[in-house]
């Protein structure tokens, strides 16, 4: 029953990390093309994007959330697809009861989706780890110019190792902390592995990663903590800028 148990919250820890992971790929954007073509800065492109998360989040909190809204435009969309139907002349030659159910399933399928991913802070006052993610990098790129790559891969790689790592073999908690040692572990090795093949520096490698373990444990936020101080750290190491 545990381990069934530990399967089904690493299921859902993976579809909302592979969603993170899918939306920090756009913190790479200035890293992989060659924005100053377009007119923007890296500073620029990083301002625009905390800009629009900051409208999303405000939105969130000010009006019901887009889950809500989604949920709300699914079952909207049943009705009028059924009501649809009943009046068109090949009513009587569609099972309307069964698409019907069928529909009301999927509904319910995408509501216990959606739940199953959304903390519940997110449902009370919005996705606020996004927004502290895109803070949390422009106050890196403006402190630290391009080492704010250190801390777009930490967030990427520590945060996401970390929590499955956590959720599959996690059993012992850090003190004063939700995480495990456990989760803390894996997330350092992957990160170390990345770093360490991009820089070819091991103690280097290893001090980002620890900054980064610390970080995820004892901040506050860690999409904001991260980046920041693996970033600084970094700079303050005269680590090798990652193309």
């Amino acid at each position: 029953m545990l381990i069934l148990n530990r399967i089904q919250q690493l299921k859902v820890v993976a579809l909302r990390k592979l969603i993170h992971v899918v939306l920090s790929v756009f913190l790479i954007i200035p890293f992989i093309i060659n924005i100053n073509a377009y007119g923007l800065s890296t500073t620029l492109y990083f301002t625009i994007i905390t800009l629009g998360v900051s409208v999303i989040y405000i939105i969130q909190v000010k009006r019901p959330i887009i889950t809500l809204v989604l949920l709300d435009a699914l079952t909207s969309a049943r009705r009028s697809v059924l009501q649809q139907l009943t009046k068109s002349p090949i009513s009587s030659a569609i099972p309307i009861e069964v698409l019907d159910d069928g529909l009301m399933r999927l509904e319910k399928t995408v509501k216990d989706l959606l739940e199953s991913v959304e903390r519940d802070y997110e449902r009370r006052g919005g996705y606020l780890g996004i927004l502290m993610g895109a803070i949390g990098v422009l106050v890196s790129q403006l402190l630290t110019g391009n080492y704010v790559i250190y801390g777009i891969i930490s967030i990427i790689v520590y945060d996401t190792m970390s929590a499955l790592g956590g959720t599959l073999i996690g059993r012992v908690k850090l003190p004063f902390s939700s995480a495990t040692i456990e989760g803390m572990l894996v997330g350092m090795v992957a990160l170390a592995i990345i770093l360490y093949i991009f820089t070819n520096k091991l103690i280097g490698s290893l001090a980002v990663t620890v900054v980064a373990a610390l970080a995820e444990a004892y901040g506050m936020e860690d999409n904001l903590a991260i980046p920041v101080t693996t970033s600084l750290i970094a700079m303050v190491l005269r680590l090798p800028l990652i193309p």
